[in-house]
């Protein structure tokens, strides 16, 4: 989610030891309140009271509150600028806390009997985003935090508007309990927070943590001081808003610190990434290359990242690693890069002969089926004439699979184009019954045809209509066995989308499909040599064909099947 390292704020950028003045100067600045409030125990006649006018106190009170939200939202504009999650939540705590602080004072300077003090829910609510912060549960969401801080806005605006209600209504009726749940929830808040930082920064250098350390330490005092607080306006009294101001205002300084800091260390790694830039990039590609030969890594190339680049040997193992990947990952394109050329251009190669191959066919198939014509017209004997309507029916098969061929392969180069033209369906299913009958009679087979002659006339290609209905038909009589009843059913429904369309149904009652072809039905050389009585066997193509035409026609071919039961061929065609 961040851009920021896993570090809490404040972790410096170099690893130089902390001078042993500073350590000191934090330790005195902690140790203050506890040794004012341990010499006031000790000797009572040092807890003086410093009395103030109540409106000069709340005035004073709502001032400091005023700064301390300032200061809160410049360090929510940090965190959002640097995507920070630990310093949003930080910074929301300490907005919302010094809100409570000043709706406190100005409704007790609006009272004519408010007793001055500061109420312990805003502290409550500082050190729980402290906590909240310091285990940073925003890092893990899967949200960046850009769309989860209007989310996180809301929960603080409940929590100021419940703490408000708090301090207004239950530290009025209930003073001295509220006192003691809020002061004892603030401190194992505090120390739950110190905790978590100080297991943070054991694992990076310390620099300007003392800060955030000593802030939430004087928060921590500041919650035991309110418990020695007697009277309002003595020591302890002012010990209690002394830890408190300072405290979060030392918290507010690490974080805007860190954020700054940050920023500042991201423009000296950004230029020194610009300087280095074209050293990495030309050695990379020289490790790249040479990885690429299977040579290993230079050890040149080594010297010259630790010298002119300034990388560590982990930061220049993992390049290395990130190279071999890469050259590994060169290699494999390459070689996908060829056995696609050599897959397409085998693909090219097979096209080419087959179109050879087809029209070398073509032209003595048509004369051959011409000689036949012409011998089927002369007088022949009914055995001669038996031979010479089988040879030419294998004949026209023969023909027909090759116009098969060459129009699937014009359609899979984009080259098939329809004739259109106004086609009646009786008629056209007349024909084709004409030209099965001496084969439905040879096959001791019934074709039944269910065609009204008042269909309308529909746009299509004739030629190929009809030879869609010669395959699915021929289909039917090569794999059904004698005696096998043919259905040609033609009729008209409404359209899903629009109009009407045109159904052709071919039904048989013959052995079925297995269910397990059905899905291959339809694929180039799907039932090759697959024949449902294994009668007669088949090439494969021609259910190819004829989905591909009723695709071109822009309507659809199904097929519905049951062992035993025959099957049920339909073809929705839409009016064009």
């Amino acid at each position: 989610m961040s851009h920021m390292p896993a570090d809490p704020p404040s972790v410096p950028a170099s690893n130089q030891p902390t001078p042993w003045w500073v350590i000191a100067g934090w330790t005195v600045v902690v140790l203050i309140v506890p040794i004012m409030l341990a010499l006031v125990n000790v000797f009572p006649d040092l807890d003086r009271r410093v009395v103030m006018s109540p409106v000069l106190y709340f005035s004073l009170v709502a001032a400091v509150a005023v700064s301390g939200i300032a200061v809160a939202l410049a360090v929510i504009i940090a965190a959002l600028q640097a995507l920070d999650g630990r310093a949003l939540a930080t910074g929301l705590g300490l907005l919302c806390g010094a809100a409570i602080f000043l709706i406190h004072a100005l409704v007790d300077a609006a009272l004519p009997n408010a007793r001055p003090d500061l109420p312990i829910i805003g502290q409550v609510i500082v050190s729980t985003f402290l906590v909240l912060g310091a285990f940073d549960p925003l890092s893990r969401s899967r949200d960046p935090l850009r769309r989860q801080w209007p989310r996180l806005l809301a929960l603080s605006a409940l929590v100021l508007i419940a703490g408000a209600f708090w301090s207004i209504v239950l530290e009025t009726s209930e003073h001295a309990a509220a006192w003691l749940i809020g002061a004892s929830v603030t401190i194992v808040a505090c120390g739950i927070a110190l905790w978590r930082y100080i297991q943070l920064y054991r694992q990076s250098s310390l620099h300007r943590s003392f800060a955030l350390l000593a802030g939430i330490v004087l928060l921590g005092e500041a919650a035991l001081a309110r418990l020695f607080t007697a009277s309002a306006f003595n020591v302890p009294f002012w010990l209690c808003h002394f830890a408190i101001a300072t405290g979060m205002a030392f918290i507010a300084y690490a974080f805007l610190y860190e954020v700054r800091s940050q920023r500042q260390r991201n423009l000296m790694q950004r230029a020194a990434y610009e300087q280095a830039r074209p050293v990495l990039v030309a050695a990379m590609d020289v490790v790249i290359e040479t990885l690429e030969r299977g040579d290993p890594f230079p050890p040149d190339t080594r010297i010259r990242f630790q010298r002119e680049a300034g990388l560590s040997d982990a930061q220049i193992d993992a390049l290395e690693r990130l190279a071999l990947a890469i050259a590994r990952e060169r290699r494999q394109r390459e070689a996908l890069a060829q056995l696609d050329e050599l897959l397409r251009r085998s693909e090219r190669n097979t096209a080419l002969l087959a179109q050879m191959v087809i029209h070398d066919l073509k032209n003595p198939l048509t004369a051959l089926i011409g000689f036949l014509e012409l011998l089927s017209a002369a007088d022949l004997s009914e055995s001669q004439r038996s031979l010479i309507d089988s040879a030419l029916r294998n004949g026209r098969d023969l023909a027909g699979l090759v116009d098969d061929l060459l129009d699937l392969i014009r359609y899979n180069e984009g080259r098939l184009r329809l004739r259109l033209g106004d086609v009646s369906l009786p008629v056209l299913c007349a024909e084709c019954a004409d030209e099965l009958a001496g084969w439905l009679l040879y096959e001791s087979k019934t074709l039944i045809l269910d065609v009204s002659p008042t269909l309308p006339l529909i746009r299509a290609d004739a030629r190929i209509l009809k030879r869609i209905l010669l395959n699915l038909l021929s289909n039917a009589i090569k794999h059904t066995p004698r005696g096998t009843l043919i259905t040609l059913r033609v009729w008209r429904e409404p359209h899903p989308d629009r109009g009407e369309q045109t159904v052709i149904e071919v039904a048989d009652t013959g052995p079925g499909i297995p269910p397990e072809r059905i899905e291959r039905l339809f694929e180039p050389f799907g039932a090759a040599g697959e024949s449902r009585s294994l009668r007669q066997s088949s090439t494969g193509l021609g259910l190819a064909f004829c989905k591909m035409a009723v695709t071109a026609h822009g309507g659809t071919i199904e097929v519905s099947s049951f062992p035993g039961d025959g099957a049920t061929f339909r073809i929705r065609l839409p009016d064009l």
